[in-house]
Protein backbone atom coordinates (compact mmCIF):
# COMPACT_ATOMS: atom_id res chain seq x y z
CA UNK A 1 0.00 0.00 0.00
CA UNK A 2 1.26 3.47 -0.90
CA UNK A 3 -0.43 6.67 0.25
CA UNK A 4 -1.80 8.85 -2.55
CA UNK A 5 0.28 11.73 -1.22
CA UNK A 6 3.46 9.86 -2.25
CA UNK A 7 2.51 8.62 -5.72
CA UNK A 8 0.56 10.56 -8.35
CA UNK A 9 -0.22 10.45 -12.06
CA UNK A 10 2.72 12.79 -12.74
CA UNK A 11 5.32 10.42 -11.26
CA UNK A 12 7.73 8.17 -13.13
CA UNK A 13 8.77 5.15 -11.06
CA UNK A 14 11.90 3.01 -11.21
CA UNK A 15 11.17 -0.35 -9.59
CA UNK A 16 14.14 -2.02 -7.87
CA UNK A 17 13.98 -5.62 -6.61
CA UNK A 18 16.57 -8.00 -5.22
CA UNK A 19 15.53 -11.28 -6.91
CA UNK A 20 13.43 -11.88 -10.02
CA UNK A 21 12.10 -15.37 -10.61
CA UNK A 22 8.47 -15.53 -11.78
CA UNK A 23 7.97 -11.78 -11.47
CA UNK A 24 5.05 -11.79 -9.03
CA UNK A 25 6.52 -9.15 -6.68
CA UNK A 26 7.35 -6.83 -9.58
CA UNK A 27 3.89 -7.36 -11.11
CA UNK A 28 2.39 -6.32 -7.76
CA UNK A 29 4.48 -3.14 -7.76
CA UNK A 30 3.50 -2.42 -11.37
CA UNK A 31 -0.14 -2.76 -10.31
CA UNK A 32 0.34 -0.24 -7.47
CA UNK A 33 1.98 2.22 -9.87
CA UNK A 34 -0.87 1.69 -12.34
CA UNK A 35 -3.54 2.32 -9.69
CA UNK A 36 -1.91 5.72 -9.09
CA UNK A 37 -1.92 6.34 -12.88
CA UNK A 38 1.85 6.86 -12.66
CA UNK A 39 4.35 5.43 -15.16
CA UNK A 40 6.91 2.65 -14.70
CA UNK A 41 10.11 4.01 -16.27
CA UNK A 42 12.11 0.84 -15.79
CA UNK A 43 12.83 -2.16 -13.61
CA UNK A 44 16.19 -2.86 -11.97
CA UNK A 45 16.98 -6.31 -10.63
CA UNK A 46 20.00 -7.38 -8.62
CA UNK A 47 19.81 -11.13 -9.41
CA UNK A 48 17.55 -12.54 -12.13
CA UNK A 49 16.86 -16.24 -12.36
CA UNK A 50 16.98 -16.33 -16.16
CA UNK A 51 15.84 -19.94 -16.30
CA UNK A 52 12.48 -18.85 -14.84
CA UNK A 53 9.86 -16.90 -16.77
CA UNK A 54 9.59 -13.57 -14.92
CA UNK A 55 12.15 -11.51 -16.79
CA UNK A 56 10.97 -12.57 -20.21
CA UNK A 57 7.31 -11.95 -19.35
CA UNK A 58 8.10 -8.41 -18.20
CA UNK A 59 10.22 -7.71 -21.29
CA UNK A 60 7.47 -9.11 -23.54
CA UNK A 61 5.05 -6.63 -21.93
CA UNK A 62 7.37 -3.80 -22.99
CA UNK A 63 9.09 -3.02 -19.68
CA UNK A 64 12.77 -2.09 -19.71
CA UNK A 65 14.38 -4.62 -17.35
CA UNK A 66 18.06 -4.42 -16.36
CA UNK A 67 19.65 -7.08 -14.16
CA UNK A 68 23.09 -6.91 -12.57
CA UNK A 69 23.43 -10.70 -12.82
CA UNK A 70 21.38 -13.27 -14.71
CA UNK A 71 21.65 -16.88 -13.58
CA UNK A 72 21.26 -19.13 -16.59
CA UNK A 73 21.33 -22.47 -14.73
CA UNK A 74 21.62 -23.83 -11.20
CA UNK A 75 22.55 -27.49 -10.64
CA UNK A 76 20.65 -28.83 -7.63
CA UNK A 77 23.10 -31.72 -7.18
CA UNK A 78 26.49 -29.99 -7.47
CA UNK A 79 25.42 -26.47 -6.52
CA UNK A 80 27.14 -25.15 -9.64
CA UNK A 81 25.76 -21.86 -10.97
CA UNK A 82 26.10 -20.80 -14.60
CA UNK A 83 25.74 -17.09 -15.36
CA UNK A 84 24.48 -15.66 -18.63
CA UNK A 85 27.19 -13.90 -20.63
CA UNK A 86 26.20 -11.02 -22.90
Amino acid sequence: MVSKQYLSKDDQVLIIDDFLANGEAVKGLIDIVGQAHAKVSGIGIVIEKGYQKGGQLLRDKGYHVESLVIIQHMDDVTGEITFKND
